[in-house]
């Protein structure tokens, strides 16, 4: 894995990464609300369900949580659909919410081409075990093929 830009070590075993994938709260946080009104401009009810059924036909594929930003400028959904490995799941969550740009738990960009890196290789079999939408938390797991 020459062109990965981390030593596979970061990512051998099963690594779970925590509340990153779209759900009741993040659709409370990131559903716009209308000014004049008070009302969300979006149903918040079912929006976890609608969002699974969203990445249902592609088994590699999650819903994260979309930026209330790009969700208003856009008019799209409040979700994403992003391939398991992608740097908006490996990052981890949020570790500091004051205002500026955040800071997550780990280096989401290193870890999603490591990844990548892993499963164009034969020597490593990169499984997708879980997406809880319950928790928000993906499970992945690499090893060595021997």
């Amino acid at each position: 894995m020459k062109d990965a830009p981390l030593q596979v070590d970061a990512i051998l075993g099963t690594k779970t990464y925590e509340d990153v994938l779209f759900s009741e709260e993040h659709a409370e946080r990131v559903v716009p609300v209308d000014a004049r009104t008070g009302n969300r401009t979006r149903v918040i009810e079912g929006a976890v369900e609608k969002a699974k059924e969203f990445v249902a036909d592609d088994s590699r594929r999650v819903a994260v949580p979309q930026s209330t930003e790009a969700t208003i400028e856009t008019g799209s959904a409040p979700y994403l659909s992003v391939v398991f490995y992608d740097s908006k799941v490996v990052r981890g969550k949020i570790e500091s919410d004051s205002y500026g740009e955040p800071s997550y738990e780990n280096d989401g960009y290193g870890l999603e081409w490591t990844y990548r890196a892993a499963t164009k290789s034969d020597e490593y079999d990169v499984e997708f075990v879980e997406a809880d939408y319950e928790t928000g938390n993906v499970t992945i797991r690499v090893e060595e093929v021997v």
